[in-house]
């Protein structure tokens, strides 16, 4: 998984000669060959016919999202694939996104491609995969920011038009207005006040520009700030929980649990200082 904050798994895998039918995925799926075991060819039909291929290593092959495949191979091979949901898409192109991503990526599909750069991008996300310092955070976030804006310029798509929904400037009130209250009982409706919005309304603009709805995202916001403070300072669970606005310690485990798959105080062991 990366590190960041942007949701994105990668798999390397040995793959070998295979003949089967790939159910509708919602992802988009981004395949790097980088090694052939024994040579061969690749066939894929996504509804339309059959195409063939006898991929080199270095070659890139797209799987947009929500598409039914079959795949044929005669080969084995070492690929890395990298799996992005849609709603890391959103998140990242914000109001440029097209209005049908399988659309959007569909020329990628089309062929085996090369690019260097996205080989070294994406070789790079996979080493910082494993990393835990702040710097890979960032940096991954960065890296999937670059592919993704890249694959869409390859792809030749257009960005769309769109109506912005919750403007730059009500969006970063609602962003300092969480930061200042995170402690307090604070939720969607008054997040929707301060940005002058009803809470309706606020509520879908919210989730179309930033890729999130407002209380998963503030619940994003209150983990954060627990986990900063589980690393940061000798305070208990209790009084953290209560610094970053949980109703409890117990919301406080739950909510972390369901995050990350531990504990706070399981988190702070292996997160803290040795």
């Amino acid at each position: 998984m990366s590190p960041g904050k942007m949701g994105c798994s990668m798999l390397l895998a040995d793959v070998g000669p295979h003949d089967y039918h790939d159910p509708v995925v919602p992802e988009l799926i981004i395949s790097s060959l980088l090694e052939i075991a024994t040579p061969g060819a690749v066939s894929w039909n996504f509804g339309s016919g059959w195409s063939h291929k006898d991929w080199t290593p270095g070659s890139f092959f797209a799987l947009p999202p929500n598409t039914e495949s079959d795949w044929k191979a005669d080969c084995s091979r070492r690929v890395l694939m990298m799996v992005v949901p849609t709603k890391t898409i959103k998140r990242v192109l914000g109001t440029s996104t097209p209005a049908s991503l399988g659309d959007a990526f569909a020329p990628l599909s089309n062929d085996a491609w090369e690019d260097p750069l996205l080989q070294t991008l994406m070789m790079k996300l996979w080493e910082v995969s494993h990393g835990k310092r702040l710097t890979d955070y960032l940096l991954a976030d960065g890296l999937l920011t670059t592919m993704l804006s890249l694959l869409l310029q390859r792809a030749g798509t257009v960005e769309l038009n769109r109506k912005i929904s919750l403007s730059p400037i009500r969006l970063k009130r609602v962003f300092e207005f969480a930061e200042a209250n995170i402690e307090e009982n604070i939720d969607v409706v008054d997040m929707a006040r301060v940005a002058g919005l009803s809470s309706r309304h606020f509520g879908r603009a919210f989730t179309l520009e930033v890729g999130e709805t407002p209380h998963r995202w503030l619940m994003q916001k209150r983990i954060e700030r627990a986990k900063a403070l589980l690393l940061n300072s000798d305070l208990d669970c209790m009084s953290i929980a209560d610094k970053c606005g949980f109703a409890s310690q117990s919301h406080l485990t739950v909510a972390m649990k369901n995050q990350v798959g531990v504990t706070p105080s399981r988190w702070r062991q292996l997160n803290g200082p040795n």
